[in-house]
């Protein structure tokens, strides 16, 4: 992950692969890649082409927010969950309403409680499908967006408030499994 976007709330630790929203916010620069109000966080590499697969493990947090980000996004204010704003997420709130932040919001019918999520990008063809990856050979895909991509997109995962500690617990970037 890159710590020049962090909210200052958010903890990097493990090489800049685990994330989770402190108490006390971190003293960092203000700057314009940093998100300012959202407690998210970008990965250092962006995609503009090609197929790309990575996971996220998210544990039994409450509430996460994960998908993809148009590079051109708005970091300041309240992050505009929405594909019409260059942000394409999936997410869990309250431990038990997973959703896809499409226009409108879709409630997911997903059985269980996914520790790992998976998400592939198909960059050309337009596709960002997220999958309960909690069984490396048997993975479930959740929910995909189509969209027209254009410029380049960067993984990002939203923490969600700490929640006075209810809500502490990282979202992690294991070491890919294999090629992207």
């Amino acid at each position: 992950m890159d710590p020049a976007t962090a909210h200052p709330l958010l903890e990097l630790s493990k090489g800049n692969t685990v994330v989770q929203c402190g108490l006390l916010a971190q003293r960092r620069a203000s700057q314009p890649e940093r998100f300012d109000y959202s407690t998210c966080v970008l990965a250092s590499r962006g995609f503009s082409c090609g197929r790309h697969y990575w996971e996220v493990v998210v544990g039994s947090k409450s509430d996460w927010r994960l998908g993809v980000i148009k590079g051109t996004a708005s970091r300041k204010g309240k992050l505009s969950k929405s594909p019409g704003h260059g942000v394409w997420l999936i997410g869990l709130k309250e431990g038990r309403v997973y959703e896809a932040f499409g226009c409108p919001r879709a409630p997911l019918p997903v059985a269980g409680h996914p520790h790992r999520i998976g998400v592939y990008l198909h960059y050309e063809q337009g596709e960002l499908t997220f999958f309960d990856a909690d069984r490396p050979d048997d993975l479930r895909p959740l929910y995909t967006f189509q969209a027209d991509f254009q410029g380049k997109l960067y993984p990002i995962l939203d923490t969600c408030w700490h929640e006075r500690g209810s809500n502490s617990l990282p979202l992690v970037l294991p070491p890919p499994s294999g090629p992207s």
